[in-house]
């Protein structure tokens, strides 16, 4: 008999995979609200015009009928697999960046619930939109603790949305067309699947160890 990958873990990471179907498949419910807004004008100024340029470079929709999420973990950590699982926007960087958008705080908080966008933001990995934006004079950068590119840790990857050869990061912030991600953590990998049972709530399925 295989053992089970779940049993094995802290009681809070257990917790975590066993809601992250059900979070993922509300982050994804908000994420259509926040594209009909933008796609209606209903964002205006300076952050209306910078949703609408990164919400075209967006993933397609993904089917979500058959969830499956992949995982990384430590014993101190649970992330979500940059490019793993059946939803495109829990796999996608730019959804990433924009789950930790400070700007689009309000409207997670809003749309998700505060518990929910807590649990998501420590669930989903940082990534931050190269773009070319001035950082307004004695603000930093949120979660990189500086207020320019140039003195931000060159420990990451840039992702081209494109699918072009990825550029450095001064090239990239000028095509307005990329992902920063940090240096990517590797841990032991999980994959989870979920379904909803008869009362159509969304529960854990299975857990693998690939």
């Amino acid at each position: 008999m295989k053992p089970d990958p779940i049993a094995e873990l802290p009681r809070s990471q257990r917790k975590a995979v066993e809601s992250a179907g059900y979070r993922v498949l509300r982050w994804i419910a908000a994420r259509k609200v926040l594209q009909a807004r933008v796609t209606k004008g209903r964002i205006a100024g300076e952050l209306g015009d910078f949703l609408n340029h990164w919400l075209s470079l967006a993933p397609a929709p993904a089917a979500t009928d058959d969830l499956w999420l992949s995982f990384d973990h430590s014993p101190d950590s649970m992330k979500l697999e940059l490019g793993g699982g059946s939803a495109a926007l829990a796999a996608s960087p730019l959804e990433h960046a924009l789950l930790h958008l400070p700007a689009l705080r309000a409207f997670w908080r809003q749309e998700l619930r505060q518990r929910h966008f807590t649990a998501l933001q420590a669930l989903v990995p940082r990534a931050w939109l190269l773009d070319p934006a001035t950082v307004p004079p004695g603000a930093i950068i949120a979660g990189l603790g500086t207020g320019s590119w140039e003195k931000a840790s060159p420990l990451g990857d840039v992702q081209n949305l494109k699918g072009h050869l990825p550029a450095d990061r001064p090239l990239a912030l000028t095509a307005r067309d990329s992902v920063w991600v940090p240096q990517k953590f590797f841990g032991v990998k999980l994959n989870a699947r979920y379904g909803r049972n008869d009362k159509q709530q969304v529960v854990l399925r299975s857990v693998e160890a690939p």
